[in-house]
C-alpha cells in the first residue's frame, strides 16, 4: 500500500516539473529587458537652482532617470534649460535608513531637449534624496566646477512620482 504523502509529493513534483517551462517563460517576459531602467518625475517647491554661481528660477520639477548600464541622472529645469547631475547606481548608499546618497561624476547645463555635455572635472559633488514614495522628500544635488557652484534643491509636494514605473508596494512583514 502506498502512503498518501508519497502520492502527494509525486503529484507535486510532477506539477512543478511540467509547469516550470511555462512559469520560466512567463517570468522572462515580465522581466524588464533594460535592467530596471526607468524614469520618475516629481514636483514641488524649488529651494535653489544654481549654475556656474548664477542663481536661476526653477520650475520645481525633478526627473530621475536610471539607464540599463546603472547610470542615473537628475534633471532640474528653469523652463528653458536643464541642470543635469550624473552618477552611477554603484555609488549609492543609505543614510539613516531612508535617505539615498550618491556620488556625482558629471554635471551639465544646456537647453531642454538637447543632449547634455558633461563636465567631469568636479569636486565636492553629490546628490541625496529621500524616497518620494513616502510623502514629502528633499532632492538635493551639488557640485563644484572650477570654484563655481552647480546646485539644485527641490522639496517635493508629497505626491507619488509620475510615471511610477519603479514603484514597489510596501510590505509590513519580512519577505
Amino acid at each position: 500500500m502506498v502512503n498518501s504523502s508519497v502520492i502527494a509529493s509525486v503529484v507535486l513534483t510532477a506539477a512543478i516539473v511540467v509547469g516550470m517551462p511555462a512559469t520560466a517563460a512567463a517570468g522572462a517576459s515580465l522581466k524588464p529587458k533594460d535592467g530596471q531602467a526607468g524614469t520618475w518625475t516629481v514636483e514641488g517647491e524649488c529651494k535653489r537652482l544654481v549654475a556656474r554661481n548664477e542663481n536661476l528660477v526653477c520650475t520645481g520639477e525633478v526627473s530621475r532617470t536610471k539607464f540599463s548600464d546603472g547610470t542615473i541622472t537628475f534633471r532640474f529645469s528653469d523652463g528653458q534649460n536643464w541642470l543635469v547631475f550624473r552618477t552611477k547606481e554603484a555609488t549609492a548608499r543609505l543614510w539613516q535608513g531612508y535617505k539615498t546618497i550618491l556620488d556625482i561624476d558629471g554635471v551639465a547645463f544646456g537647453p531642454v531637449g538637447s543632449a547634455p555635455e558633461f563636465i567631469t572635472k568636479i569636486t565636492g559633488a553629490g546628490c541625496s534624496y529621500g524616497a518620494p514614495y513616502f510623502g514629502q522628500a528633499k532632492i538635493d544635488c551639488m557640485a563644484i566646477v572650477d570654484f563655481r557652484m552647480w546646485a539644485a534643491t527641490v522639496k517635493t509636494d508629497g505626491r507619488l512620482p509620475v510615471p511610477d514605473s519603479e514603484y514597489i508596494p510596501p510590505t509590513r512583514s519580512a519577505p
